[in-house]
């Protein structure tokens, strides 16, 4: 039989100390945040120790690879738990199904934004971490006792976008039910890095536009940020993947990228995950046809 790894909890944010005994003594008790925004992980996704859990490079490398996505700011948080059920009959009792964690919140979204967090209701990200607005980040130790991991979750539910009405704008419900409430509980790993968790930002969408005709030398593209109404000019040349030859170089002229290359053909022009000055961006496949 696999023997049982006792896992400390860890509240940095009150104290550094760690402790896997359970005493009752308590001059006061350190107290999580309101929970205000939330970042999901793919289900094979661990951080390899606490420190890195708290080191923000290690936060962007994960974005980048898309094991880790930052979503939304939540608003009107609040739990939806289900009380455990059981089976009673003379003296016998029994517990015929546990308690189940569940957690709701808004987000006021732009139709492009809701769009986005629906496309997280099914796949592989089912673990989530939750940001604090005491800049704490909620996180559990894995099975090892030293990896860290999210909450997994069984259901990632995410509404139909409800209208704007006279008191209240636009906004996304959405409903987490978590595997299984003792795993925070038990294996709580809970940090206040030095960085401010609210302020990261997960991969903001470049859409690319092919102007004019494209040539055997020449690509014409301009790219657009923000809800795609603002140019973003600043991407390097470095940043450009094309299946249809060898791009040799680029300029920026009013905003329109101009890709020279030799014996071009149709192919796909995209960016892939690029750093541009601290922000990570992406522009997604586009038909460049020659």
């Amino acid at each position: 039989m696999k023997p049982l790894i006792f896992m400390p909890i860890i509240v940095e944010s009150c104290s550094g100390a760690t402790s896997s005994q359970k005493n009752t003594g308590s001059d006061s008790e350190c107290l999580e945040g309101v929970t205000t925004r939330l970042a999901v992980a793919k289900s094979a996704f661990r951080f390899a120790t606490l420190t890195s859990f708290k080191t923000l490079a290690d936060w962007t490398t994960a974005i980048t690879a898309k094991d880790l996505v930052p979503l939304f700011n939540v608003y009107e948080v609040a739990d939806n738990n289900t009380e455990a059920t059981e089976y009673e009959t003379g003296n016998f009792s029994f517990e015929t199904q546990k308690e189940i964690k569940k957690m709701t919140a808004e987000s006021h979204l732009g139709l492009p934004s809701h769009a986005a967090l629906r496309s997280y209701r099914t796949g592989d990200y089912t673990q989530v971490f939750e940001i604090t607005e005491k800049g704490e980040v909620l996180g559990l130790y894995d099975n090892d006792g030293i990896q860290i991991k999210g909450q997994d979750i069984t259901e990632f539910k995410v509404s139909i976008r409800n209208r704007a009405t006279p008191d209240k704008p636009p906004f996304t419900q959405t409903d987490l039910t978590f595997r299984d409430y003792e795993e925070f509980e038990e294996n709580a790993a809970v940090i206040k890095p030095t960085w401010d968790p609210e302020t990261v930002d997960g991969i903001f969408n470049l859409q690319l536009e092919v102007q004019g005709t494209p040539s055997a030398t020449e690509i014409q593209v301009k790219a657009l940020i923000g809800n795609n109404v603002d140019t973003f000019d600043t991407l390097a040349f470095g940043d450009w993947v094309f299946t249809g030859g060898s791009i040799t170089s680029h300029t920026v002229v009013a905003g329109v990228y101009i890709l020279v290359g030799t014996g071009l053909v149709s192919g796909n022009l995209s960016t892939g995950v690029v750093s541009v000055s601290g922000k990570l961006v992406e522009a997604p496949i586009v038909a460049v046809t020659i």
